[in-house]
């Protein structure tokens, strides 16, 4: 007698089967997922305690209401960024504001201070109060002294408490910030006005007692460097005058050079016209070029 033995396709009904169960095991982890998803937006991770770190002039209280968040609200619904910008643009003296979620069910909120920077003047009436950032903190009617003043900003139209400063000149803005960036400098700490009115040609105050003219934006960090040296090493403490920063050199002149130099200039201009006059020569009259350089010959110091 034969014996006759039937084999079956094993080998790919055992396939089909880990794809089953693959296939159920997948779709039941999706449904865990959803389910999971659904709870963490209605039931799990709702707001209980909110933690607030970092100095600031309000309260704890006063932040925690600034960022419209509630006892129940669900932390993963919420955004994050629009709650920060939310404290910020309500608070003008919180500077920067970061919401962490701690799970399961705090949030802390760390917030750093905005610090009066610079007073912009407004066209001659009052100033704008801004940080180092150029966030506009306060209208005052008079300056800070213990603020630089930037003498020319021309604040754009519509200026309010929380906005970002800006000029009517782009251009301008620019310069600002650019100044405001290197206020902490050894140069710059001891800058107490900028005059912005011509940005191609800007000036500055040093310690209230030097005019420092500084020209364009370009070649700031060097310039800044050059100056403080030369303020700090070559000029009296205690001296007073105008410092002309050039390309690879500089100028300065004391007051009482400046005041010899106005007047051999007007004393110049005086002489020139009575000639024209006695002479009836219009090509008679005094060149006043190169005044500046003749007159102060003896007290001018160029720094190369």
């Amino acid at each position: 007698m034969q014996d006759v033995v039937k084999r079956g396709n094993s080998g790919s009904s055992g396939r089909s089967r880990k794809r089953n169960m693959s296939l159920y095991y997948g779709t039941v982890a999706f449904i865990v997922l959803v389910i999971f998803a659904i709870l963490s937006a209605t039931v799990f991770f709702n707001v209980e305690n909110i933690i607030i770190n970092g100095s600031s002039i309000y309260t704890a209280e006063e932040i925690a209401a600034a960022s419209g968040i509630e006892g129940g609200d669900n932390m993963i619904r919420r955004n994050m960024g629009n709650v920060e910008k939310q404290i910020t643009d309500s608070l003008v003296y919180i500077e920067t504001a970061k919401v962490t979620r701690r799970f399961p069910s705090s949030l802390e909120i760390e917030v750093s201070p905005s610090r009066e920077t610079a007073c912009m003047d407004n066209n001659g009436e009052g100033c704008w109060i801004v940080s180092q950032s150029g966030k506009v903190l306060t209208f005052s009617e008079t300056a800070d002294e213990d603020l630089p003043f930037y003498l020319g900003a021309e604040p754009a139209e519509g200026m309010m408490e929380g906005a970002q400063f800006a000029s009517v000149d782009e251009d301008k803005t620019e310069v600002i910030y650019e100044l405001m960036e290197r206020s902490s400098s050894d140069f710059g700490s001891k800058v107490t006005e900028y005059d912005v009115t011509d940005r191609l040609n800007i000036t500055c105050i040093y310690e209230d007692r030097i005019n420092v003219v500084l020209g364009v934006i370009a070649n700031l960090d060097y310039k800044y460097r050059f100056a403080e040296e030369i303020l700090s090493t070559k000029i009296a403490p205690d001296a007073e005058g105008r410092l002309r920063l050039l390309d690879r050199s500089a100028q300065f002149l004391s007051n009482t050079d400046l005041e010899q130099i106005e007047e051999t200039y007007n004393f110049n201009m005086e002489t020139s016209v009575s000639t024209e006059t006695e002479i009836a020569d219009p090509n008679a009259g005094t060149d006043v070029s190169g005044t500046e350089t003749a007159a102060s010959d003896t007290t001018k110091l160029n720094f190369e």
